[in-house]
Order: structure tokens, then C-alpha cells, then sequence
């Protein structure tokens, strides 16, 4: 028995509860995060099963299971862990409703005391006449719905008894029922793989309270089972055959209001029901199974399945299943990578229409001049060649990189060069000019280079230089080369130099275009794996 204020993982330990078959139950505080100061339910597994070799690795895994059922009938595990020997799961602590019940007393003035109702035990050791035919109707469908699901992700509760139903009454008077502690009875049969089932003994508690949980287990589980037995399916079903008839049994209400109950029960007692399914369209004023989830097992109204034939019918669905999530995933990730890569392809196609390509070198026959633009939609990286004229060796050829932005229809590149520093007459260290607020403009070659880009060729046309308010143009005189001349220059020179046009082609040609292929290839794939998905027929006999 742990003492208050012990930490068992997120949560401390607030007061002992009681001790069952499945291990000792306590209240307990989280401690931090959203739920700081909230109270929980903590189960922590005996100490004698949580220190055998190999529990740990198959406590998590039966956990993970566990915590994936939720939903109506299902009071779902919130967190699970491990610190030394301690194996714990926690819950949603449920507060139950609150009455007065009177004390055993032998005096005639009746004493008075709180008791929470919380638990189909506690309504049965207080108000077992609240629960009549139509408030059992409500309890045994949410617990059908709850093992419905845990059934079908091959979870078995195992251990159903009335004080693993949790009960509210709602303003209505009807009930709402949840199953607690799913699967703890196949984690308290746990055994390390070798181990001889015949010369293995089960725990065993001194405690009364342990042997009350282990006695209450057993009266409500198949008579020919051992508590060293992994649970089944059908075990669930005799659950809550007997848990009616115990209703039954401590009601006060006429028998006559119970026959059809009392025949259901008796049909769930004796296994005349292998599913879920079954027991909940013979549960009496029940119809119609679509409501709550669930296909009907008849055949022209009549149970006509037997076991065998169930478990071949659940062994062929899961394997459906499977088939259907593996072909719907193929099929949508396929599907969803065809898609982008046709995105992609399309939105290349517009960008290099109304864009040179990115960081492809375009370059003129007899130059040294070179440019790169880098991908961007009204602005981006580029990178050019320093002219000689801006370099304080008169040798240029240098890469300088710089920054592309649109203007006027036009691709306006902005450079710049550090000059070269005069340490004589500054004083100045180069790398005394490094840092932020060190330069100033001046201390730089600033120029922007202007180009169109002709679509149709996919050519980048010179238009002009500027270096701060001075133009330069592309031009001409006489069998002279190509070369740039100041804007006013030109205009003086009546004709002398004329006008040129300097054109600078893309250096590699564009190749294939892979994303297209693949984007089709992708949708081909998908368009398989649907013709897969159609193909998986809906029943054992193939068909549609």
C-alpha cells in the first residue's frame, strides 16, 4: 500500500481505495500540465506480476490497444507507464451521485451517512430497486456498444463484474452506463514465454478485500474457467447475462416485468450468443442494429451462425479490412503525390513563361558578362560578373553577387564592390570596415544592370547600366565591338555610335520534365490501387 503523496508518474497518490484482482486502486492528483490539480483514478498492478521478465515490453503493447477504444459505453484509459516496478494506468476520475444512506445502527434515532454512487455495485448496495426494466435496457445497450468496439479491435474485457460499470442517472431518470478497466484481466495473466501454464500458481492476496474482487470475478465468469485463462469473447457475453440476472435478482419490481429479461439473460448465461451483434438483437425492445453501429448477424430471423462459422466471419472481415486500409492509403498517398507533382509541373510552366529560369547562367558569345537570376516572384538573388571599370585593379571578371527586382516590365540587378581601402591615408584596417555601421555608401561601387526578358526566346536583352545618376547604353561605332557608352554621349555623337542590342542566351537547355512523369506515373499508381480497392468484395462469397 502506497502512502499518501507518493508519486506514481504525472500524479501523487491522495488516499488508498481498495484492493482487487487486477491490482490496487487509488486516488491520486496530477501534478503538472493542463491537468494540474485534477483528480484521477490510478490502478497499479501488484508488484508480484509487474517484476516478471518480459511484463514491461507487454504492458505497453496491450496498452497501446487498450487506449485506442473510446466512444459510447467505454470509459477510456487516459495514460500508462512504467518507474521500477510500478505499472500504472490512470482514469477520469468519476464523482458519481451523492445520497444519504442510514448507518447500521441498533438504536431507534437513525444516523445518516454520505455515500457516493458510482458503480452498478454501489446502486445494488443501496438503491437496487432504482433499476427496473427500462433503466436495464439503457445500462446493457451502452455496455453492448462499449464491447462492440473493444471486440472489434480485438480487445476482451475479461473481468466484467458490476463494480467495472460505471452509472450515472441523468435528469430523465435513465441511466448512462460506461465499461471500466478494459483488458486488465489479460494483463494480470500475463506469463514469461517458457513457462509451464500447469506448474504456474496465480497471485494470491491475503487482503479480504482481494479475495472479495477475486470471488465477484469469478461468479460473474463461464464456470469452467481459470483465472490463469487468456480471456474470450464469449466470456464478455455471460458478463452481462449474469449482470442482469443479479438486477433481477435484487429488484423488488413484479417478475413479471422481467420475463423477457430474464430470457435474454438466460440465452447469455448459457453462450447461446457468439457476438456482440447477436446478444444486442435479442436484447428485448431492440430492433433495429444500425442505430448503434452494429450489422445484424440473422438469416431470414434466425441466429443461423455457429461458432466456428463466427470466428471464420471475423477472421475474413479483419483481413478485409486490412486489405481496404492498405489500398486506401496506397491509393490517397499515391493519389496526393501525383497531384503535387502536376502542381509543381504546372506552376513551373507559368513561372518560366513569365520568368528567366533560376539560377541558370545566361551568357553572350565574346563576353565575359554572366548572369543568374534566383527563384522569387517580384524580387530574388542574382549574380553577375564585376565590370573592369569598377575594379580598382582595371582587371574585372570577378563574381559579385547582388539582388533582382522588377521594375517597369524589367529585370533590375543591383550590385555592389567594397573599394579598395587606402590604409595610408585612412589609417584604417580592411577588417576595421567589417561590421554593422563600419561603411558607408561611399565606400562602395554601386550599379544596377537592367534587362528584359524575351519570352519567346528565352533571351535576356541588355536594356542599360546605371551608376548613380549616370546611363549606360549598349552600343556601336563604326567595326569597333559591342561595349557600353554613356547615355549623353551617344546622343552627341550625331550618329557616330549607334545603337546595339546585347543578348545573353540560356547556357543549358531545359531537359525533360521530370515532375510531369512522375505526377503521371504517381496517378497511374493510384488509379491501380483504386481498381484493387473497388475489387474487395463485401462478403465471404465474393460478392459486391
Amino acid at each position: 500500500m502506497l502512502s499518501a503523496g507518493t508519486r506514481i508518474g504525472p500524479y501523487n497518490v491522495q488516499k488508498w481505495i481498495r484492493e482487487g484482482f487486477c491490482g490496487q486502486s487509488y486516488s491520486g492528483e496530477a501534478s503538472s500540465g493542463e491537468e494540474k490539480g485534477q483528480l484521477k483514478y490510478l490502478k497499479l498492478f501488484h508488484r508480484e506480476l509487474s517484476e516478471k521478465e518480459g511484463f514491461t515490453d507487454y504492458f505497453s503493447q496491450e496498452c497501446r490497444a487498450i487506449q485506442q477504444i473510446e466512444g459510447r459505453g467505454v470509459w477510456p484509459m487516459l495514460a500508462s507507464g512504467t518507474l521500477k516496478w510500478k505499472h500504472w494506468i490512470s482514469f477520469a476520475w468519476f464523482d458519481g451521485k451523492i445520497v444519504q444512506v442510514p448507518t447500521p445502527s441498533q438504536s431507534e434515532d437513525k444516523e445518516f451517512e454520505e455515500v457516493a454512487l458510482r458503480s452498478l455495485a454501489d446502486w445494488l448496495a443501496h438503491d437496487s430497486n432504482r433499476i427496473g426494466p427500462e433503466e436495464l435496457k439503457s445500462i446493457i445497450i451502452d455496455m453492448h456498444c462499449g464491447l462492440n468496439r473493444a471486440h472489434a479491435s480485438g480487445v476482451i474485457h475479461g473481468n466484467l463484474k458490476p463494480s467495472n460499470i460505471l452509472l450515472k442517472e441523468k435528469e430523465d431518470g435513465d441511466f448512462v452506463a460506461w465499461i471500466s478497466e478494459f483488458a486488465l484481466a489479460k494483463l494480470c495473466c500475463f506469463q514469461p514465454l517458457g513457462d509451464d501454464i500447469k506448474n504456474v500458481t496465480a497471485f494470491s492476496s491475503q487482503s479480504l478485500q482481494y479475495q472479495d474482487s477475486l470471488n465477484e470475478s469469478q461468479a460473474y465468469r463461464p464456470p469452467d474457467t481459470n483465472l490463469l485463462e487468456i480471456p474470450e469473447e464469449s466470456w464478455d457475453l455471460v458478463a452481462m447475462g449474469s449482470l442482469a440476472q443479479s438486477i433481477i435478482q435484487k429488484s423488488e419490481k413484479p417478475s413479471d416485468e422481467w420475463l423477457a429479461w430474464q430470457v435474454w439473460a438466460g440465452k447469455a448465461v448459457n453462450r447461446d450468443f457468439f457476438t456482440v451483434a447477436q446478444s444486442m438483437e435479442a436484447i428485448p425492445g431492440v430492433e433495429d442494429l444500425s442505430v448503434y453501429g452494429m450489422v445484424s448477424e440473422k438469416k431470414n430471423g434466425v441466429n443461423s451462425l455457429t461458432n466456428e462459422e463466427v470466428k471464420k466471419q471475423r477472421e475474413w472481415e479483419w483481413e478485409r479490412e486490412q486489405k481496404v486500409k492498405s489500398s486506401t492509403f496506397r491509393r490517397n498517398m499515391t493519389g496526393l503525390a501525383g497531384s503535387l507533382c502536376l502542381l509543381i509541373f504546372l506552376f513551373s510552366k507559368i513561372y518560366l513563361y513569365l520568368n528567366p529560369s533560376p539560377w541558370v547562367e545566361y551568357s553572350m558569345e565574346g563576353a565575359s558578362d554572366r548572369y543568374q537570376l534566383g527563384f522569387g516572384i517580384w524580387s530574388g538573388k542574382a549574380w553577375g560578373i564585376l565590370p573592369a571599370v569598377y575594379d580598382d585593379n582595371g582587371e574585372g571578371g570577378q563574381d559579385v553577387a547582388g539582388e533582382w527586382e522588377k521594375v517597369d516590365g524589367n529585370f533590375r540587378l543591383n550590385f555592389r564592390k567594397f573599394k579598395k581601402v587606402d590604409e595610408d591615408e585612412s589609417g584604417k584596417k580592411l577588417w576595421q570596415y567589417i561590421g554593422k555601421g563600419a561603411t558607408r555608401p561611399d565606400d562602395y561601387y554601386a550599379w544596377s544592370d537592367h534587362l528584359f526578358f524575351d519570352r519567346s526566346k528565352r533571351e535576356l536583352l541588355f536594356v542599360k547600366r546605371v551608376y548613380d545618376e549616370d546611363v549606360f547604353l549598349p552600343g556601336q561605332r563604326g567595326q569597333e565591338p559591342l561595349r557600353l557608352f554613356p547615355e549623353v554621349r551617344m546622343r552627341r555623337s550625331a550618329g557616330e555610335i549607334k545603337k546595339a542590342e546585347l543578348v545573353f542566351t540560356q547556357t543549358d537547355k531545359a531537359g525533360p520534365s521530370w515532375s510531369l512523369f512522375l505526377g503521371v506515373g504517381f496517378l497511374l499508381a493510384c488509379s491501380m490501387y483504386h481498381r484493387i480497392l473497388v475489387s474487395i468484395p463485401k462478403d465471404p462469397a465474393g460478392k459486391d
